[in-house]
């Protein structure tokens, strides 16, 4: 049976995603995932008899949902790692990654990446996302606590095998394995991963562009990344949107001042677009869920779900208890 593989993801919804889709106001049709993410939800929407457009600005999500989501039958051989390729195209890509050395890896690893991303070339369609996959997992997998923005004098220090075991009791040798081992670890996890159901289109726009020009869906499922030190994904992830020149601007949900003026845009742009938005909180975000309350509101009938639930950190649970909410919007028509 075909399982949603781990993609070291911050925030992702996956062990929520069966009561996510226990809330959806229709059991079939089209649901628009507009800040995919980690693809988790956009994933158990698939399975769950969905038509899914699982959509995020960012290049590191959008390869995760190519591969994941939209992708029905593509799979990986184990030897895909023997390909040639030209040594001129690895010096090619070394150069233009060069930014990542002593930044967020070391140089022989960048050549390393380097070689691995001349390999994702030589690939077609969905297999070079589920690829292109696998590597962002690798990458994310190798850095402390899993982002891109933790500082090289930091990764170097964590990253030192004995200093990690005297501090924290482990060595955290996956710091230091290669890109193609941890890819290698996880490929027939991704293999597996893949399942055909019901077309399923990942896109890579802003959420307001993309309202703009849809056709009508019958369910908006919107987690957006509200302002936190730990939801600015720009920051996580967008190292790797650089390194494949794949940047693109979008509306800023980091800063608390702009948000709730962003989600009265995009629920503006909704009218007429869906009967239902079904959007995601958790009490810990700001703003609050009054605000959010009083914002849905505005633009028809909200219902809340809630549910207790625990985020994982680096590895250990978030003991300050939270909730996670669900605000069920019928819109008017």
């Amino acid at each position: 049976m075909a399982k949603y593989p781990k993609v070291n993801y911050i925030g992702n919804k996956e062990k929520l995603s069966d009561w996510i889709l226990s809330e959806m106001p229709v059991k079939e049709g089209t649901v628009l995932d507009l800040f995919a993410g980690g693809c988790s939800v956009s994933y158990a929407l698939k399975a769950g008899g969905y038509r899914v457009i699982s959509n995020d600005i960012l290049y590191a999500d959008y390869v995760i949902a190519r591969a994941l989501v939209e992708n029905q039958d593509q799979r990986l051989e184990e030897d895909i790692f023997a390909r040639q390729v030209s040594n001129a195209r690895v010096a090619e890509l070394a150069e233009r990654f060069a930014f990542l050395g002593e930044r967020l890896y070391y140089p022989k690893e960048v050549r390393e990446l380097a070689h691995l991303a001349a390999i994702s070339e030589t690939l077609d369609g969905d297999r070079r996302y589920l690829f292109l996959a696998l590597l962002r997992r690798a990458m994310i997998r190798k850095l402390p606590y899993s982002r891109m923005n933790v500082p090289w004098n930091q990764i170097q220090r964590l990253r030192d095998e004995d200093y990690s075991y005297a501090k924290y009791g482990r060595k955290r040798a996956y710091h230091n394995q290669t890109f193609e081992s941890h890819m290698r670890e996880n490929i027939d996890a991704y293999n597996q991963a893949v399942f055909p159901g019901a077309p399923c289109r990942a896109c890579r726009l802003d959420a307001l562009d993309l309202i703009r020009q849809m056709e009508a869906v019958d369910v908006v499922y919107m987690d957006p990344p509200y302002p936190s030190t730990m939801n600015n994904y720009d920051s996580f992830y967008g190292l790797y949107d650089e390194m494949f020149d794949k940047k693109k601007k979008h509306m800023d949900f980091t800063q608390r001042s702009l948000f709730l003026d962003n989600m009265a845009q995009i629920l503006e742009a909704l009218r007429g677009k869906t009967a239902y938005v079904l959007l995601s909180q958790n009490t810990r975000s700001r703003p609050g869920p009054e605000e959010i309350l009083e914002l849905l509101g505005r633009y028809g009938s909200v219902t809340m779900r809630q549910k207790q639930h625990n985020y994982q950190v680096t590895g250990k649970e978030n003991k300050n208890a939270s909730k996670e909410l669900l605000f069920l919007l019928r819109m008017e028509a």
